[in-house]
């Protein structure tokens, strides 16, 4: 065995012999759906949707129907009709979908099924989604509405990153000079300075550094299935490098990446990222409440990013505190204008250490 692969296995097993975080209502549905959607995958479109009755096989449609009553009954919405969401079931949709596409590769009885397989899966899906989408509409009215007003120029928070920088420095320094620390001040410190989300500080980003206080950033995750055009050519944002700012320098940020990886705190990019939410995502975003950029309401890890992209635009001179679509599609990697436009929220305290 080489060496890379004897290091490759190592970390796996680090990784695995901590307990990952489980979801049973999904664990538990995913038992009970694929089996169905195996049986029903070898008739014709039609069967597989309404069902098979004299080999007693029920169809992905009203397997949707009977997945929708188990989620509003497991998770309830106690509001009245016309304000219910259902947000934790919304969320469960998405998990589920998630969980049974990753099954598919490694509990099917008959691999040759895959294909037909993912199909049902993918209708199942869809229909699932519809039974809530008028929930989801509500869920993302109130969104637009909450950003709108949280944005307004009464409302805005300004937050002071001098603690938060000088202590993420401190310990980006010290591993760099041999000491040991904390992996999860070491994955705050790289948050901070990058913007970078969890999963993809834990699985798939690269960092290569470009000069003092820029790196070469590879490994998107958000709309990672959208391609975006390239000179001549259509590339997967997954594989698009980012010229990013660090409001640390670009060095320590590099290592600190590697540091975790050589911790075996990073999943092999080609996991699901999903594992870094099971794995890490109560951890880290408890200890993060350390970090006191934020009210203590809302210390989050993915606040690292709004506390980033704030103290990048401070940094660059050239981009508009309030006008910076453009800017966060380049820095950020992110097209959503609602989750831009929710930034608008928080300022950078006057005198606030904004790079070390």
């Amino acid at each position: 065995m080489s060496i890379e692969i004897a290091q490759k296995v190592i970390k796996e097993m680090k990784i695995k012999a901590s307990e990952e975080m489980t979801n049973t209502y999904i664990d538990e549905r995913v038992s009970y759906l694929l089996p169905q959607f195996e049986e029903l995958a070898p008739f014709n479109l039609n069967q597989r949707k309404k069902g098979v009755p004299n080999e007693n096989l029920i169809g992905w449609e009203r397997l949707a129907a009977i997945e929708t009553k188990n989620l509003k009954f497991t998770y309830p919405d106690e509001r009245p009709e016309n304000e219910r969401e259902y947000g934790t079931a919304l969320r469960q949709i998405t998990a589920l979908k998630k969980a049974l596409k990753r099954a598919t590769k490694t509990e099917l009885k008959d691999n040759a099924l895959y294909n037909p397989v993912n199909t049902i899966i993918k209708h199942f899906g869809n229909a699932l989604s519809y039974q809530f989408a008028s929930y989801k509409e509500k869920q993302n009215t109130r969104y637009r509405e909450n950003v709108t007003e949280r944005r307004q120029t009464s409302n805005r928070i300004e937050i002071d990153l001098t603690d938060s920088l000088k202590y993420a420095f401190n310990i980006l320094t010290d591993i760099k000079n041999g000491q040991d620390a904390n992996w999860l001040d070491v994955s705050c410190a790289i948050a901070l300075a990058t913007g970078r989300r969890m999963a993809e500080i834990h699985l798939s980003a690269s960092f290569e550094q470009i000069d003092t206080y820029t790196v070469a950033f590879k490994g998107q995750l958000k709309g990672k299935n959208r391609k975006v055009k390239q000179g001549d050519k259509a590339v997967s944002l997954r594989d698009v490098i980012f010229k990013i700012p660090t409001l640390l320098p670009a060095e320590l940020v590099c290592y600190g990446l590697q540091w975790l990886d050589n911790k075996g705190k990073r999943f092999e990019s080609t996991e699901d990222p999903e594992r870094v939410n099971r794995r890490f995502s109560k951890t880290l975003n408890e200890h993060c409440k350390q970090f006191d950029i934020f009210p203590s309401e809302e210390r989050t890890y993915h606040k690292f990013r709004a506390a980033y992209f704030r103290t990048a635009i401070v940094n660059d001179s050239n981009v508009d505190p309030y006008d910076f679509t453009d800017f966060a599609k380049k820095v950020l990697g992110d097209d959503d204008e609602n989750t831009i436009n929710s930034y608008k929220r928080y300022e950078i305290k006057k005198n606030s250490v904004t790079r070390i």
